[in-house]
């Protein structure tokens, strides 16, 4: 049935692109397809935070609107897919029906909805679409098949379609059948958001201006430390918060209290800082909670971390520094941040909690470029292959 509903969502934010002549040219973009009339699959970052069965935080739903809008004005007939958080199997709590809602608002057009993504049912639905008509499917991770980069299932998800269109640059970083092996089945192209992300970054990542600094914070340290291990050889300073900075002090011997530390990574840390020869920059204070957690960065930290970031020509920020949405723990982020958008730098932000951290601090439009994807972006500008990028080569 079309899903329906009407709330408010942020402004759109400004974007600056930046020089892309080293980019190869060769990712097959909306330009090289043709879909009037065709069945398209489009594969979004649909990974927002909903709150209450509302959407809190909608960039990410438009970094995906001018890939939609072209493709309907080119009368295709759309099939909306994408993940919303890490289920174990099915969970309620993380179906994507409030998101779609939120996405047919945002449209303004109606999207029906299909709660099973591979059924005899969606098939008929997609079947009975007519041109510039849009379903969507359920989370695609409460199937076995999708983060299993199943050939099995991609080749079901293939079935429904003509063409598929990847614009999730934000999991680019993952094997997934939705972004990967669906590419041996069906033409592919990147979406104009995840074409412009991928040219932009990889722009970066060619010539930035330098100094170069590069800030690692946030959670999820495990899916962080390869880039940083890469991201030594290619930048002057890596600024440290958040989960990644408590791994590494915790690696050093620093007392980290009751902060989340993950064991098996002690090692790989304490390699990490002894090879980093100074430019990985560990915090000299911190703040902590009454349960002895770390929640943000003391003001030694935020006085040495000013001091790297007023010399940087680019920065780079995936991560916030602390839990910035209570204000005892925002004075790192906030501060550092307020600087960052003050400068003359070139400054990256990417990630989802990175741009909401921004649009908190009213300083999202003041950066000059944001990406949808924090580990994507990282692995992009550290020089590691993307899986989802190959495909649409």
């Amino acid at each position: 049935m079309p899903l329906e509903g009407e709330y408010g969502g942020s402004q759109r934010l400004k974007f600056v692109s930046f020089g892309v002549a080293d980019y190869d040219g060769l990712m097959r973009s909306l330009e090289d397809g043709y879909f009037l009339g065709k069945t398209v699959l489009v594969r979004l970052d649909l990974d927002v935070p909903v709150k209450e069965g509302l959407v809190i935080d909608d960039q990410r739903l438009r970094f995906g609107l001018s890939t939609i809008n072209y493709l309907l004005n080119r009368k295709a007939k759309l099939i909306l897919t994408g993940h919303l958080g890490r289920p174990s199997g099915r969970d309620e709590k993380l179906s994507l029906r409030p998101v779609f809602i939120h996405l047919s608002a945002l449209l303004g057009r109606p999207i029906k909805f299909a709660q099973k993504p591979i059924s005899p049912s969606t098939k008929q639905g997609i079947t009975k679409l007519k041109e510039g008509e849009v379903i969507a499917l359920e989370n695609l991770r409460f199937e076995k098949g999708e983060e299993a980069n199943s050939r099995t299932f991609a080749r079901e998800l293939a079935d429904l379609a003509e063409a598929f269109v990847n614009e999730s640059f934000g999991t680019s970083h993952r094997q997934s059948a939705s972004t990967v092996a669906i590419g041996e089945f069906l033409p592919s192209y990147a979406g104009l958001r995840f074409e412009q992300e991928y040219k932009t970054l990889s722009s970066l990542a060619a010539h930035p201006a330098r100094p170069y600094v590069v800030i690692i914070g946030g959670a999820k340290a495990a899916d962080k430390m390869p880039a940083i291990f890469a991201l030594l050889s290619r930048s002057d300073r890596i600024l440290t918060g958040g989960a990644v900075a408590n791994q590494l002090l915790s690696a050093t011997g620093v007392d980290v209290g009751k902060s989340v530390v993950e064991e098996p990574l002690r090692d790989d840390a304490l390699k990490l800082v002894r090879v980093s020869r100074g430019k990985i920059i560990l915090p000299p204070d911190y703040v902590f909670s009454p349960e002895r957690q770390i929640l943000d960065l003391g003001s030694k930290t935020v006085e040495l971390y000013g001091r790297h970031l007023n010399k940087a020509r680019t920065v780079v920020w995936a991560g916030p520094l602390g839990r910035y949405e209570q204000a005892e723990y925002s004075r790192a982020s906030r501060e550092l941040a307020k600087l960052i958008a003050s400068s003359s730098a070139t400054s990256i932000a990417g990630g989802g909690d990175t741009i909401a951290m921004l649009k908190h601090f009213k300083l999202a439009d003041k950066f000059s470029f944001l990406s949808g994807g924090g580990s994507a972006m990282l692995k992009l500008i550290a020089g590691e292959p993307l899986p989802a990028v190959r495909v649409l080569l």
